[in-house]
């Protein structure tokens, strides 16, 4: 349970200016968020609006009413972002209903939604765009100079195919302004921790407008290692920057050039230990190998939109590099026996197409779109045993492989809502899906010592399919102007693929969520009381599950359950005087397994 109370933050588009101060207090299931800066509205100002106002989001790739979408839909403004001092896609969570993050740092966290959860192996379960690009390491996304963030819960299928059976976080950024804008803040925080931050906004010609945000951040970690004292683990060094060109070609044709960086270095990364004491966090580590973690991304995307007169073509370019290492010590313990060594790079090519209706009056609204991907992921595995300290007699020896996975996917979409009255709405979308992959893995001979524990050198070549028909319909009723209630199906799938470590190069098939949902939105008072709450059951078919090998020092993914998951959120947003709105909300899960069985498809 989520309770929030804040009042607006200070403008600060000045020359200069720091962040305010922020509270939080945690207890148990409970958080309590309290946030009292300056208002950003002149006291001047007689009246003031009390309404909550409509909130517009694009998450379902158009503009839309939040309190007229049927389906479950949280947003996060900039506002409350500042005044809840959140940094990170990971910090929302705390405001969000029914959504978790494994924060496993350096890049390996993963998320769940209404139970539909992933692991830090295989693809996720939630996707994470960046103004409509999708985004590998998302979770860990740093929020600088965003706009909003759009949370929607449960299957995604329809719209966004691949990668969003559990739901989809909208990130919207910041657009280039007409007149030239700064800002200039940073933040002092404990661990020696650092953060300084600019941004600038303007035209750079009649024609041109640009917006270019950069972050640096650094901390000298939090953590000791009794080990060797030192009281550097989890020590960090970041850079984000973003730059924004908005390039208007006429009344009708406009661009939008957008290059993002990330450049991010844990050279003592070492997240994992036992804890202190059972039921208690802990305070310090105790290893011999400290570890470290790399990451490197950047991104450009081409944005294009032609609009029609009654309808609008969007055209969305992308492409993505990402690069990052990490080494841990396994073991969790001040002896050296085994450390393991990952690292990856991933490029990745997309195109979408969206050609939509943009006559409000009119009673059917509609759009179709078609998809194309090119992705190409590296990986390279290597795990170190020191067998001679785990008292075997022998010298030591490093497993490793490495894997090649190309993947090329394609999809077509469409999806139509017809309004039979002025209360009644009806939504049907569908997408057809396919995906091919080829995957190449090669591991060495190893020494005397795994080879004597089965281990041998294996090399291979595979290809495979998988493609997805992804419905979604829904319907609405407006009882009142404030009050709609709605039920909906959709359909939402994960991609299958291929074992990098353990059964090296079996195959594993996609698996598939089956989301049926009834829901109500509600608006009182004016528009200053508001409440929305669903209920769900989900269906999950073909789930990829981890499975431990034998002796427990490693696994393999396996197609081996069948799940299902229901629950209910409730979110309330209240303006109780100007400048001072209350949010609170709740979410309740229960997922369980149907079936669990490790079968041969492996």
């Amino acid at each position: 349970m989520n309770l929030f109370v804040a009042k607006n933050t200070l403008n600060l588009w000045k020359s200069c200016s720091t962040r305010p101060q922020r509270l939080q207090f945690r207890c148990l299931a409970v958080m309590l968020l309290f946030s009292i800066s300056a208002a950003g509205q002149s006291f001047a100002r007689e009246e003031q609006e009390m309404s909550l106002g409509t909130i517009t989001v694009t998450a379902e790739k158009r503009e839309g009413n939040i309190q007229k979408i049927p389906s479950s839909i949280s947003v996060v403004s900039d506002i409350r972002l500042d005044d809840l001092e959140m940094d990170s896609v990971k910090d929302i969570t705390a405001t969000i209903p029914n959504f978790y993050i494994t924060d496993t740092g350096a890049d390996q966290s993963f998320a769940s939604m209404r139970g539909i959860g992933a692991s830090m192996a295989g693809s996720p379960t939630v996707g994470i765009y960046v103004d409509d690009v999708y985004t590998s390491f998302g979770l860990d996304l740093a929020l600088m100079d965003v706009e909003r963030i759009e949370v929607l819960r449960g299957p995604q299928g329809t719209l966004y195919g691949r990668n969003s059976e559990a739901g989809i976080i909208n990130v919207v950024t910041k657009k280039p302004t007409d007149q030239w804008e700064n800002k200039v803040f940073a933040d002092i925080g404990s661990f020696d921790s650092y953060r300084a931050a600019a941004v600038v906004s303007g035209p750079v010609t009649e024609k041109i407008g640009f917006r270019g945000a950069l972050q640096y951040f650094e901390t000298d970690g939090w953590f000791e290692n009794k080990f060797n004292g030192s009281d550097e683990g989890g020590r960090k060094e970041e850079l984000n920057g973003r730059f924004h060109f908005f390039l208007p070609i006429s009344e009708q044709l406009d661009f939008q050039l957008i290059y993002e960086i990330c450049r991010r270095d844990n050279p003592d990364y070492a997240n994992f230990a036992f804890l202190d004491e059972p039921g208690e966090l802990r305070k310090n580590i105790n290893v011999d190998y400290m570890g470290k973690a790399k990451k490197d991304v950047d991104t450009i995307s081409l944005h294009g939109t032609y609009d029609f007169g009654k309808s609008r073509l969007v055209s969305i370019t992308s492409f993505d590099k990402a690069t990052a290492e990490a080494a841990n010590d396994v073991d969790f313990m001040p002896v050296d026996m085994m450390n393991l060594d990952l690292s990856s790079e991933i490029k990745t090519f997309s195109q979408e197409f969206r050609l939509m209706s943009t006559d409000k009056t009119a009673p059917l609204t509609w759009l179709a779109g078609a998809f194309f991907l090119h992705e190409k992921r590296d990986n390279a595995f290597g795990m170190w045993m020191n067998f001679m300290n785990m008292g075997m007699g022998m010298p030591g020896e490093t497993l490793r492989s490495q894997s090649e996975l190309s993947s090329i996917g394609g999809a077509i979409f469409g999806e139509v809502t017809y309004n039979f009255t002025n209360q009644l709405h009806f939504t049907l979308g569908l997408r057809y899906d396919r995906e091919e992959q080829d995957f190449d893995y090669y591991q060495p001979q190893p020494g005397f010592a795994l080879t004597m524990m089965g281990y041998g050198m294996e090399k291979g070549s595979k290809e495979d399919s998988h493609d997805a028909w992804l419905p979604k319909v829904a319907l609405r009723y407006d009882i009142t102007e404030g009050i709609s209630p709605y039920i909906s199906v959709s359909r939402g799938f994960r991609s299958g693929g291929y074992n990098t470590v353990d059964n090296l190069g079996a195959a594993f098939a996609p698996e598939f969520t089956w989301n049926y949902e009834a829901g109500i939105k509600t608006s009182f008072l004016e528009n200053r009381l508001q409440a929305n709450a669903a209920v769900f059951y989900i269906d999950w078919t073909d789930m990829q599950v981890e499975v431990l090998t034998a002796g427990g020092s490693s696994f393999y993914i396996n197609n081996a359950a069948e799940a299902s998951t229901k629950g209910v959120e409730l979110e309330v947003s209240a303006r109780l005087m100007q400048g001072f709105d209350l949010f609170a909300g709740i979410g309740y899960t229960k997922a369980e397994y149907d079936s669990y069985s490790v079968g041969a498809n492996i």
